[in-house]
């Protein structure tokens, strides 16, 4: 890839965000507020677009001793009222292109004239009010795949997991310039794209990945970015997409870490051999609040594996009694509690949050098994299981197998009801560029299926989508 020299236009606002050029900003930011009727623990939303405006309310927020509420920019008014109303939240923070998805809410517009020349003129230094690590501080709603969304509640503790582990696990410190593809929105975009890296003084890079292969190589290569943190959705879309990666210059790239969903073997090998670098696989929650199990770099990576429980967390995979179970049985995946960034609940449901916890471990709702050596592999959420004729599929087992066949681009699997068998395999599939649906395609796949994995995977439907719907943070929605 030829290089470039980046071209800002005038008045543009510099891509990156450094920790000291912030500090003044986030005190003028809670000036404001402050100035506006919020007070500690009132609920505050931000619903922007990924601009520096994002960073400074959001530390603002919390400097002010209020309650930082992401939003996503694509959320329409039903999504944001729900969460809204849920909380009882005091304000949304916004830009006039989504302004009228919150006409109905009390808002402030951050490209308002008015509101530019009023935060211009707050004062920089601001005295918090008496605040503890008990403190409310960020309410981060679930990705709602089934039922309602729920508020996950954490406390100005959980800061410290998001500092500590962005230190250990993603090796951030001063200066280092590092992208996290995330939107903040998410609980990774918050934790590791704002909390954690500002923390610690690391140069964040403010740019939406967009969706061509050549953008984002180009984002790496002219940024010299040094820590990438993404998504295996990401990485399939680089995999898809036709780039010369042999031309691109990427020395100054040190490690690259992904997640949010299962880094398949195929992506793994394909980015070492494309990008000169393994990737090192994570695996946190919204309800987690910071990473807990990863590939580090301190140990060989195994390909499909997420890697070991980080110092200090004690994750074990238990059966339906809530027994520990030999290494290789796949059960439920459990974490000791407590931990810094542990949520706290979820809110105006103590019920569904104290079901999340059993014999002093958090049921993670995710099931996994454990390696002789300590490695930990996901295999699915616990309300995906298939179970077809008393054998239990992994959704993620069966995608991972068909998106090796050159005609699929992506591809989804759900249980569908079954006479004979209680549950059978429907598999929805986006084509690649080139082919066609037929049924010599689903006859392929289901021979792919049976000779692969079993019988009982090899799907009864096969139908042909142009996409596959999918939550904020990526993952698949099959209900």
């Amino acid at each position: 890839m030829q290089k470039q020299p980046q071209q800002k236009r005038p008045g543009e606002p510099s891509p990156w965000l450094a920790t000291g050029r912030t500090v003044p900003l986030v005190g003028k930011a809670a000036h404001l507020l402050s100035r506006m009727g919020i007070k500690k623990g009132d609920r505050v939303f931000i619903y922007l677009n990924r601009c520096p405006e994002t960073f400074y309310f959001a530390l603002g927020i919390l400097k002010l001793g209020a309650v930082y509420c992401p939003l996503f920019p694509s959320f329409g008014p039903d999504a944001i009222k729900e969460r809204f109303n849920d909380c009882g939240g005091s304000l949304i923070i916004t830009e006039s292109k989504l302004s009228e998805n919150v006409e109905d809410f009390p808002c402030i517009e951050i490209d308002n004239e008015d509101f530019r020349k009023k935060f211009s003129s707050m004062p920089s230094e601001f005295a918090s009010p008496p605040l503890t690590d008990d403190d409310i501080a960020i309410i981060h709603y679930t990705s709602g795949t089934t039922g309602k969304p729920k508020g996950a509640v954490h406390c100005r503790g959980a800061l410290k997991g998001h500092t500590e582990t962005a230190k250990s696990v993603l090796g951030l410190s001063k200066g280092i310039k590092y992208w996290c593809t995330a939107d903040p929105a998410w609980v990774t975009g918050s934790s590791y794209g704002i909390f954690g890296p500002l923390a610690v003084g690391a140069d964040i890079l403010i740019k939406d990945p967009g969706i061509r292969a050549s953008q984002i190589m180009q984002s790496l290569e002219e940024n010299e970015i040094e820590v990438w943190y993404t998504a295996p959705t990401l990485l399939r879309m680089l995999m898809r997409q036709k780039v010369d990666f042999e031309r691109c210059d990427l020395k100054h790239l040190k490690k690259i870490f992904s997640v949010g969903e299962v880094l398949s073997p195929e992506v793994y090998h394909w980015a070492k051999e494309n990008l000169g670098l393994p990737i090192y696989d994570t695996w946190f929650q919204t309800e987690t609040g910071s990473i807990m199990i990863a590939n580090t770099g301190d140990f060989p990576v195994k390909p499909g594996s997420m890697g070991k429980p980080i110092d200090g967390i004690n994750a074990i995979i238990l059966d339906d009694e809530y027994n520990i179970v030999a290494p290789g049985v796949t059960g439920h995946l459990a974490i000791k509690t407590p931990w810094p960034s542990m949520f706290r609940g979820y809110w105006g449901n103590t019920e569904k949050y104290n079901s999340r916890f059993k014999n002093g471990y958090y049921i993670t709702g995710d099931l996994a098994y454990k390696d002789e050596e300590g490695y930990f592999y996901f295999v699915s959420r616990e309300d995906d299981v298939i179970n077809t004729a008393g054998h239990l599929l992994s959704p993620y087992e069966v995608e991972s197998v068909l998106v090796t066949h050159p005609s699929v681009l992506e591809a989804a699997v759900v249980g569908i009801n079954d006479e004979l068998m209680g549950e059978a395999v429907k598999a929805f599939v986006v084509l690649n560029d080139g082919y066609e649906p037929s049924a010599e395609l689903q006859m392929e796949y289901r021979m792919l299926l049976r000779n692969r994995l079993s019988p009982y995977a090899s799907p009864r439907e096969v139908e042909f989508v142009e996409s596959i719907p999918k939550t904020e943070s990526g993952k698949i929605i099959r209900r």
